[in-house]
């Protein structure tokens, strides 16, 4: 080989290497996605079982025992406060009701008829015979109000609007004093009763909502208010027993049923969250890779609760508006060459979501670093938009953004 030869394979390997150099660096870069943190807000919500209850229920029975001649309404009919519902034999009650008002009517005739006399004849009768008189008409009178209300212990009379239950004897039977012959339920509104931990008692306020959710009506919520909270934890239980009125127009909950009830407790606190899939763990350290123009930066954080939708509350370490590598992180070093490919943008800071989601400080799915750069380096996820950058940049494990 002549010496022009080696000259011009020289100068080709030359020009050839930044090219080769170049090609390298871009192939061994790193495709992440990245998304930008935004806040959330939060409701304090307690998930309890209760059960449904009528505020106005009763036994209805006679208070005199005697034979049922009438029942003016069928098992479960409607009725309004003062329809009279069953009857029993009262002729003697009736027989006895009639002669008190004779015998007071007499009474009154009597001393109508004296207070004339004395009138025309002052000196007719004394003093003490007047009183005399005037003392047996208000016995009279005494003895017609009881005869009355005697007449009141073989009716029924609904004491207030609601619902019958079957009536558990019939026409032509005796029954005695105190048996209950039906039961009446006003099932609007009715209540949910349930019970929460003593360590939410300061939480709990009248006039919070709950929405409670029954079996039968599973895709329905019904949205009632908190109008009792018990002043002391029960001795037995630990708990502490709440009372909420709920709204029940077509009578569709009823008593005795069992109902999941949600409590709010407080609207609106305002907390960053991050996706999960971005925290990495090393030993107690959770940390993610944050994005800047220059590159990739660590960022160690401190994590509150879970959300239970793929993100996590980040209580320290972060702020609103920081870009978070969401994929491909696994596999960045210091100075890894970094590609954008994918960039989310913040989720909507309008959408509410539980915080009784989860009570427990997240765990998320974090192996170690060397068992997670032997997974795929990207993984698509959904995005609203995307914007691509051919640019590569590098890692730097430098902390920003520290919150104290």
């Amino acid at each position: 080989m002549n010496k022009k030869s080696i000259l011009n394979i020289l100068l080709v390997t030359s020009l050839m290497s930044p090219i080769s150099a170049a090609i390298a660096n871009e192939q061994a870069s790193v495709p992440v996605t990245i998304e930008t943190i935004s806040s959330r807000s939060f409701e304090d919500i307690i998930q309890e079982v209760g059960k449904i209850n009528a505020i106005d229920s009763a036994a209805l029975t006679f208070s005199a025992g005697e034979k049922i001649t009438a029942i003016h309404f069928r098992d479960g009919d409607t009725v309004g406060k003062g329809d009279l519902i069953a009857e029993l034999d009262s002729t003697k009650a009736k027989a006895d009701f009639d002669k008190a008002k004779s015998s007071l009517g007499l009474a009154k005739t009597k001393l109508a008829r004296i207070q004339n006399l004395l009138a025309k004849q002052p000196d007719a009768l004394s003093p003490q015979d007047v009183d005399e008189m005037r003392e047996e008409v208000n016995l009279a009178k005494a003895d017609f109000s009881q005869k009355k209300a005697a007449l009141g212990d073989y009716q029924i009379i609904a004491p207030f609007n609601g619902q019958l239950t079957s009536f558990t004897q019939s026409i032509g039977s005796h029954i005695a004093a105190s048996t209950t012959l039906v039961s009446i339920y006003n099932l609007n509104p009715v209540e949910v009763k349930y019970a929460i931990s003593q360590n939410d008692l300061g939480k709990a306020a009248k006039g919070q909502t709950v929405t409670v959710t029954v079996e039968a009506f599973k895709n329905t919520n019904f949205k009632g208010v908190v109008d009792y909270v018990a002043p002391a934890v029960d001795v037995s239980s630990g708990r502490v027993e709440i009372h909420a009125r709920i709204d029940n127009p077509d009578n569709r909950l009823a008593p005795g049923m069992f109902a999941n009830v949600k409590q709010l407790f407080h609207k609106g606190n305002s907390h960053l969250v991050v996706p999960q899939n971005s925290v990495l763990a090393q030993n107690d350290e959770r940390y993610v890779w944050l994005y800047n123009n220059s590159g990739a930066t660590k960022q160690s954080v401190t994590l509150g609760k879970n959300t239970n939708d793929g993100y996590v509350i980040v209580d320290a370490g972060l702020k609103e508006g920081d870009q978070v590598i969401t994929t491909g992180q696994q596999k960045l070093e210091i100075n890894t060459p970094i590609t954008v490919i994918n960039h989310k943008p913040a989720v909507e800071t309008s959408e509410q979501v539980s915080s009784e989601a989860s009570k427990e400080k997240p765990e998320p799915a974090l192996e170690s670093k060397t068992e997670q750069t032997s997974k795929p380096a990207l993984v698509e996820l959904p995005s609203t938009s995307t914007s691509t950058k051919s640019a590569s940049v590098t890692a730097n494990e430098t902390p920003t953004n520290e919150v104290n």
